[in-house]
């Protein structure tokens, strides 16, 4: 039988930037994807490059982003700050928590960016793309 854990249940929060911070749920989030660690390389490939092979050497690590959607609820306080972040002439750099139902937890800081989407035949939503600043802890 595996050990892993279903997905469901988890939350992301964003913070509301006093001291000491509060963090509130964003509420009716759906699939949430990321952070990711993603490497990036120098290309040292030259004349001689063995094989035909390119020749790499790492420099910077990317966290990426983290993305999801949600209802939209018109008049949530919390959805309307998210939105006012990516409104904001420069973007709004926010404090967020991903909390997972086996208790682990993703803290970070990142950028809004929010896309409505408004379907016939289903809810209205905001698909949201939190783009990292710098490393996240996982505790």
């Amino acid at each position: 039988m595996s050990d892993g854990v279903v997905g469901l249940n988890t939350q992301i929060k964003m913070g509301d930037g006093a001291s000491p911070e509060v963090f509130t749920l964003i509420p009716e989030a759906k699939d949430i994807s990321g952070p990711e660690i993603t490497p990036e390389f120098a290309d040292f490939t030259h004349q001689q490059s063995t094989g035909g092979f390119r020749e790499r050497k790492p420099t910077f690590k990317s966290s990426g982003n983290v993305t999801f959607n949600c209802n939209f609820i018109q008049g949530n306080t919390v959805q309307e700050d998210l939105i006012d972040a990516a409104l904001a002439n420069p973007p709004t750099l926010k404090n967020f928590q991903m909390l997972f139902p086996d208790g682990a937890q993703v803290d970070f800081s990142a950028y809004a960016g929010v896309r409505f989407s408004n379907p016939m035949a289903g809810p209205e939503e905001i698909a949201v793309t939190l783009t990292l600043e710098g490393a996240f802890t996982l505790t």
